[in-house]
């Protein structure tokens, strides 16, 4: 009995192993995904805690300034939080990310002040996805 019992264990490892193995390999293709650093210099690198790649977003938008947050508060967050694309200037701003009709895109945003201009005041903002309030 003891040998059927780790017959089954042995063979639930393997199939545990083999579905682990599987889920890592595909968390690590990232084709397809853009993950932009706003503010960032023109320079692409791998987020270390997750593995994301993550590009600048210079050469998706033509306007805005880049800024970091506070030192102090850079601890506390991933390298991607660390700079920000802010807009002084102009009414709208825009990002152009080339897109296929018909195909679907989940479109995730993360917003960090971290005191960037000295101000310690939240900004307000808008957020449109082509022509629509979003």
């Amino acid at each position: 009995m003891a040998l059927f019992y780790l017959s089954s264990y042995t063979m639930w490892m393997t199939f545990l192993v083999a579905f682990l193995g599987g889920l890592l390999i595909q968390a690590q293709d990232q084709s397809g995904f853009i993950s932009l650093d706003c503010g960032a210099p023109d320079v692409n690198y791998t987020e270390s805690t997750t593995g994301i790649n993550y590009t600048s977003d210079i050469n998706f938008i033509n306007s805005g300034v880049s800024k970091s947050i506070e030192s102090e508060l850079k601890n506390g967050y991933q390298r991607q939080m660390w700079t920000v694309r802010s807009f002084p200037e102009g009414i709208r701003n825009c990002y152009k990310i080339n897109i296929t009709r018909g195909s679907t895109y989940l479109i995730r945003t993360n917003f960090l002040y971290g005191n960037y201009d000295g101000q310690n005041m939240l900004p307000q903002f808008d957020l449109l996805l082509g022509a629509n309030w979003w």
